[in-house]
């Protein structure tokens, strides 16, 4: 029997509640009184039965409410493991028919996945820089300082860049010191062009924090792009300085050297970006700067990689059949020359190269150029993917890192194509 801690109403083992008044049956089997020469006080018996029974009950809620979520998980899985066989079977029955290329589907998937993390990452990157703002602060203003920046932050999730600058410059004026906020202006106005306003406000960021990471890198890949050569080194150099595991740094560093035809020095920089980004690019520029210093064995390996990471790569695969027509590995050379004429055969190189007689010289690989960063040059159509490596990379690493971040209140994004 079970007697009610509220009325002593006894009640049959496996009853939840009183018979009698409806109470909630705790744990206790017997009332104090049914215990034979016992008058002591036992409250606090009483209590830590009724604390181990709540949590029964609780414990109880939270397994059912866990394996009704179980149940949901497994139906969703379900239902995506029958829309996965669907898909699967559209796309053999469309390739069977000749109506759908399976790895150029395969492709513009992965491409999509990819835009879509970037995506999610630069919308957090930017509620991140806003913080760093916020929290550099230290004027009087603070309250219309931080309505300024949040404003700003929702213009750019709108896609109103040029709007949202202005409200960055109007919170500026509030702080003329903060660095922070300078490097998103000028970072910012070199997405839209706007060179001489970008370096005005990165020269100005290092005036007030000469250690900042972002600028200096920032910095240096703008003066590389307006052909100065001597300042974008600098500035580079000392951007690897402060971040020796920064990708884009020496990404840049590395192309810029070997733009200028110094490949030993170019070489370390080069293979460094490859270990912290290993992409079918960075093997191609690793392989290409062997390829032009003689050393046709390592540049062998590092085209295949690209090559295998990428067969969609058009200038990685006739850099691969140029080296090896070089040898007098015609065969090769010919399906690899073959397939980049596939990839572009609107270029009037690849062209020439398959219609070349053996023995005959072919023309050679494009040249190891900067490729424009600056939205203002259209980058030639081989620089296109390193433009686009290296502004991915930018937007997740040129921040720096020794900012305690400020609360913030709010979620921004941001579509620089809709500006």
């Amino acid at each position: 029997m079970i007697y009610c801690q509220r009325c002593k109403k006894a009640n049959p083992h496996g009853a939840d509640h009183c018979e009698a008044c409806g109470a909630y049956l705790l744990v206790i089997s017997r009332t104090p009184d049914s215990i034979p020469g016992e008058g002591i006080d036992n409250t606090l018996e009483e209590h830590l039965l009724e604390r181990i029974s709540t949590l029964e009950s609780a414990l109880a809620r939270a397994n059912e409410r866990f394996e009704q979520l179980l149940e949901i998980a497994q139906q969703q899985a379900t239902g995506s493991f029958y829309d996965h066989m669907m898909l699967e079977s559209l796309t053999e029955l469309l390739t069977e028919r000749q109506a759908l290329d399976a790895e150029e589907l395969e492709h513009r998937w992965r491409m999509r996945v990819a835009r879509h993390y970037q995506e999610t990452a630069e919308r957090e990157r930017l509620d991140e820089r806003c913080e760093r703002v916020i929290a550099t602060y230290r004027g009087p203003h603070r309250e219309e300082f931080v309505e300024r920046i949040e404003e700003g932050a929702m213009l750019l999730g709108e896609g109103r860049t040029r709007r949202a600058l202005r409200a960055f410059e109007s919170a500026l004026a509030l702080d003329e010191h903060n660095a922070e906020l300078r490097f998103i202006l000028g970072e910012y106005y070199f997405l839209l062009g706007k060179s001489i306003e970008s370096s005005l406000f990165l020269r100005t960021a290092l005036e007030q924090q000469s250690d900042h990471f972002g600028a200096r890198l920032l910095l240096g890949l703008l003066s590389g792009d307006i052909g100065e050569e001597d300042a974008a080194q600098l500035h580079l150099e000392k951007a690897i300085a402060l971040d020796a595991n920064s990708f884009a740094a020496h990404y840049g560093l590395g192309r810029l050297l070997a733009r200028e035809g110094k490949m030993a020095k170019a070489l370390p920089h080069l293979k460094r970006a490859l270990a912290l980004n290993p992409t079918p690019e960075t093997h191609y520029l690793v392989g290409r700067a062997y390829l032009d210093n003689g050393r046709l064995e390592q540049a062998l390996r590092h085209l295949l990689k690209a090559v295998r990471l990428d067969p969609h790569f058009d200038v990685a695969q006739y850099s691969l059949g140029f080296l090896y027509w070089q040898t007098n590995r015609i065969v090769e050379a010919r399906k690899h020359l073959q397939a980049a004429y596939e990839l572009k055969p609107q270029k009037a190189s690849y062209r020439q190269a398959i219609e070349t007689k053996n023995g005959d010289p072919l023309p050679g690989p494009p040249v190891l150029g900067w490729g424009s960063l600056f939205p203002g040059r259209k980058p030639k159509v081989e620089e296109t993917r390193f433009h686009d490596l290296l502004w991915q990379d930018l937007q997740l690493h040129a921040l720096p890192t020794d900012l305690t971040p400020f609360p913030s209140r709010r979620t921004a994004g941001r579509d620089l194509k809709k500006s």
